[in-house]
């Protein structure tokens, strides 16, 4: 009698799954609705199932023999391994390398399992067996803030061992769960549901992250891959493909930077961050090798580390590097933390620390341009740049810091309480940031409509406007609009109110750039000291050289006080003075 009910209970089931795979192309019958389809078989389920003595394999078709180069990542605790459970059952039609039986496919005959002929054809069903292609299968996941099983009762279901399987995602008998896909979803995934069954990334909903909401247009002409129509819907098949997906990314579409630039390229996001990579001073993104970039990077991490500790140890820059696409958001202005398009990065904070997420837009900077051991500036001045400073410290996380002799206050307010001349809302308190200087020449800071950051710039140094360097240059609001954004130009030059009246004799008589005797970034405490560094003062030693003693110092005596000796445009100065007021 039990035997009888579970019979009659199988049969029941296998009516049901037949009754629901009949529409699909997984009825590979002669009537079936798919492109693939046997040339006389009338049966349904022959093709996966058999009815009697099929219980250890589950099909009437061989079981792939081919070998398999499974998932791997940095940042995957589990390591999958050969396929196993469901998947191979699965894989012995998807991999491509058995036959489908005596099936027409694309106008071929498939002559049973002695040929590759009739073999699943290329297309996005078609796996293959480099698996690193495809979301990971055949492994039991290992619990992390990211990662967690489906809750008990989804449809998102592990397998008898715990194992993530074809199947966790896919119903083979039923592709109208969703019927936007219809790819045999056990639920839909718009807006990613079935992927957030068990993906819990950072921030995606907590922000919530720009990609999470954006009601943006994206659809398969603008690059999808669903037949979804909006970013939002996408969600995570914005940018990721479960099947098909870039070998060595964590399963994008695309390698990185093309992938961000399919849409913020002037398609769908709304600045064109392509047309900023691609001007003359830029991000080198466009040029980048983006195999150089680990998600696992970091400074203790011996395989991947950033900061660079060599010299020799190649530069990159990619999109992630500044920007996590998971939790980046628009942001209307600037705020005190390193948030908006920056949320969510990891930084080096004014220690050489690892800070994660970045709380500062410089810790955001200090991954590349502060310890990194490989540096282009180490190695000095390239032509056409002839600016030469007298010390040097490529490590902007000493040169900014609050102990330096004289520095920008990007890391905190300015040493010295009396700077005339500031255009407000600025003042001696304020902190500025490092994309106050250095940003694209088309963005908002330069009154443009253009992205906002340092992707790219018409001007040398990455810089939002003009800075001439060059000496014997004709002073002029446009030589200088970098250093006249903030420093408001007729004080700086009216000799009665400068703190250095000497400026307008320098920068406009004497046509000397005012990078000859500043250094814009500041000067470390390993290089300077507050006496002769006072100021932001690094010469220039292309423009100022050692006087008749062989001296070239400038000396702060008191405040508003100061000497110098060097020579300059043929003069000599020897413990020339100035004084505060013109004197």
């Amino acid at each position: 009698m039990r035997v009888a009910w579970i019979a009659a209970l199988a049969l029941s089931a296998a009516a049901g799954a037949q009754e629901g795979v009949v529409a699909t192309k997984h009825n590979l019958s002669a009537t079936g609705p798919g492109r693939i389809k046997a040339r006389a078989e009338t049966q349904i389920c022959i093709f996966c199932h058999v009815a009697h003595g099929g219980e250890a394999l589950g099909m009437n078709r061989p079981l792939s023999q081919a070998t398999y180069r499974p998932y791997a990542s940095a940042t995957l605790r589990a390591q999958p391994g050969a396929p196993s459970g469901a998947t191979k059952i699965c894989l012995s039609c998807h991999d491509g390398t058995i036959a489908l039986g005596q099936t027409i496919a694309s106008g071929r005959i498939a002559m049973a399992h002695a040929s590759p002929e009739g073999t699943l054809p290329e297309g996005p069903s078609h796996l293959g067996t480099d698996l690193r292609k495809t979301h990971p299968v055949s492994f039991a996941p290992a619990a992390s803030p990211e990662v967690h099983a489906p809750p008990p009762g989804d449809a998102v279901r592990l397998d008898r061992q715990g194992r993530v399987q074809c199947t966790s995602c896919h119903d083979p008998h039923r592709d109208d769960i969703d019927a936007t896909e219809k790819k045999f979803l056990v639920k839909p995934n718009r807006a990613s549901a079935l992927c957030l069954t068990c993906h819990a990334e950072r921030y995606w909903s907590a922000n919530p992250s720009a990609h999470q909401r954006s009601q943006a247009s994206y659809d398969r002409s603008l690059g999808a891959t669903t037949a979804r129509t909006t970013v939002a819907d996408n969600g995570c098949e914005s940018c990721h493909r479960p099947h098909g997906a870039a070998v060595g990314t964590p399963l994008l579409d695309a390698t990185d930077p093309q992938i961000c630039l399919r849409c913020h390229g002037g398609q769908v996001g709304r600045a064109d961050v392509r047309a900023d990579l691609a001007k003359p001073h830029a991000h080198p993104v466009l040029s980048a090798d983006p195999t150089l970039h680990a998600a696992s990077e970091g400074p203790s991490r011996g395989a991947s580390p950033l900061p660079e500790r060599r010299a020799s140890q190649p530069r990159h820059v990619v999109c992630v590097d500044c920007h996590d696409p998971h939790a980046a958001y628009a942001q209307a202005a600037k705020a005190p933390r390193a948030s908006g398009a920056l949320a969510g990065v990891w930084g080096i904070d004014r220690d050489g620390l690892r800070v994660e997420p970045a709380r500062y837009e410089y810790e955001v900077c200090f991954k590349c341009h502060a310890d990194s051991a490989n540096q282009p500036r180490a190695r000095g001045p390239r032509p056409p740049e002839t600016l030469r400073r007298a010390v040097t410290d490529t490590n902007l996380r000493r040169v900014f810091d609050l102990a330096a002799p004289s520095f920008h206050p990007v890391e905190g307010p300015g040493r010295n309480p009396d700077v005339p001349g500031l255009i407000a809302p600025l003042s001696p308190a304020s902190v500025i940031y490092c994309s106050d200087c250095h940003a694209s020449n088309t963005g908002p800071g330069a009154g443009g409509g253009g992205a906002r950051g340092p992707h790219g710039s018409s001007y040398r140094h990455l810089l939002e406007r003009n800075l001439a360097t060059a000496d014997r240059t004709v002073e002029s609001p446009a030589a200088y609009a970098l250093c006249y954004k903030c420093h408001d130009r007729a004080m700086l030059l009216d000799p009665k109110k400068s703190a250095f009246p000497l400026h307008r004799k320098h920068v406009v008589d004497d046509a000397l750039p005012c990078t000859a005797c500043h250094d814009p970034h500041g000067v470390s405490a390993m290089q300077g000291s507050a006496i002769e560094n006072a100021h932001l003062i690094n010469f220039d030693v292309s423009i100022v050289g050692a006087n008749s003693r062989g001296q070239r110092v400038y000396r702060t005596t008191t405040p508003g006080r100061g000497r110098c000796s060097l020579a300059c445009h043929g003069a000599d100065h020897v413990d020339s003075r100035y004084e505060r007021d013109g004197r």
